[in-house]
């Protein structure tokens, strides 16, 4: 067999087992971009709820703030009408008390008819005028107390839209993590059954490759042994071709990574001292952004900018430029929740239900990014 032959028959005893091994291994097949699409979906939709609730509940602050000047307003015709009340009772006890013989005292003291009518027509007007402000007392305590109804049905009907969200965001949530973790369960799967896949083509070139230099045999010349007729050459035996290296794939160039953007330790400072100021002060409140009341994507946002303007959700935090040294003033985030970075492992966060903001360490997944 010569040369040619005897490659050519290598070559086709290696495609062979390869296809047979890639055929019969059993590697499974990935689909991520189904998992991939769900996942931006489902944060998509976790985002969309995260800005519904911002909306409702800066409708819900309104109508409490509206509610409690209500309740002012209520308190104060409160004590006016406390104070006429008692100005008709000394009136009315002092027209009890004196009866018929105030009412004699005053004929008998009127000099004359007409200062007598006077008199009379003093002691009616003021008797009008007591009944008139009761009227006006009792009216302006019905509007008030109907406004005040109408405004805790408002308050309780938005409130009742506000947890309703709580609950979807909470779902969006699962999902997301649920998610999350089945990709890197994928791409982890993927990993292995690449490298198990690359090991096994490995080994089943090389097999191939003995068992085919095993089977052959060097070609006979013609004649007899040890010499042969005049003008033969005596046949010499094939070399054993040898096994073709691998190609190396070449490394692709990685791109620079995006320089970090720059510190000032000045504007860290004001942000940490920001976020000092309300530790044990605020109470935990989902979707607030306001004078202590804040959740945890609020709470930074007030920390960053000084103002009760939210930047954004964790989503949004988790797009901007991160940093491998973090300072004094940095975001410490994670797709769940964020805080301040103080420095030695510590963050000021608005931490959760019935705790409100406070020092912790930095939770575990957590990076760092720079406004």
């Amino acid at each position: 067999m010569t040369h040619s032959k005897r490659s050519l028959t290598v070559r086709r005893a290696i495609v062979s087992g390869l296809t047979g091994l890639v055929l019969f291994s059993g590697v499974p097949t990935f689909a991520f971009a189904d998992t991939e699409s769900d996942l931006a979906a489902a944060r998509a939709q976790l985002e969309a709820i995260g800005r519904q609730s911002e909306q409702i509940t800066g409708e819900l602050a309104e109508l409490t703030g509206d509610l409690e000047r209500t309740r002012g307003e209520i308190d104060q015709k409160n004590s006016e009408i406390a104070e006429r009340q008692e100005l008709l009772s000394t009136f009315a006890s002092s027209e009890y008390k004196g009866g018929l013989a105030g009412l004699l005292e005053i004929v008998m003291a009127s000099e004359s008819f007409d200062q007598l009518v006077s008199s009379v027509t003093y002691m009616n007007k003021v008797a009008n005028t007591q009944a008139e402000t009761i009227s006006e007392v009792k009216t302006l305590k019905q509007e008030l107390t109907d406004k005040q109804a109408e405004q805790e049905k408002n308050v309780q009907a938005t409130q009742k839209k506000v947890d309703e969200l709580n609950e979807q965001r909470a779902s969006a949530s699962s999902l997301v993590n649920s998610l999350d973790a089945k990709l890197q369960e994928e791409l982890a799967a993927e990993a292995a059954a690449n490298a198990a896949l690359q090991q096994g083509l490995n080994a089943g070139s090389s097999e191939q490759i003995q068992d085919v230099e095993n089977t052959e045999t060097p070609d006979s010349g013609t004649g007899n042994q040890g010499g042969g007729t005049q003008g033969e050459t005596p046949s010499q035996p094939t070399p054993t071709p040898q096994p073709q290296p691998q190609p190396q794939p070449q490394p692709q160039p990685q791109p620079e990574p995006d320089p970090e953007p720059g510190y000032n330790p000045g504007t860290g400072n004001a942000i940490v001292d920001r976020a000092y100021s309300w530790v044990g002060k605020a109470d935990y409140v989902w979707g607030a952004c306001a004078p202590g009341q804040f959740d945890c994507s609020g709470f930074v946002s007030y920390c960053l900018t000084g103002s009760y303007t939210r930047l954004g959700t964790t989503y949004t935090f988790l797009r901007w430029p991160r940093v491998s040294n973090p300072q004094p003033g940095d975001v410490a985030v994670n797709s769940g929740h964020c805080g301040i970075y103080i420095g030695n492992g510590q963050m000021i966060h608005s931490a959760t239900y019935g705790v409100g903001v406070v020092v912790g360490p930095v939770q575990s997944g957590m990076v760092f990014v720079r406004y």
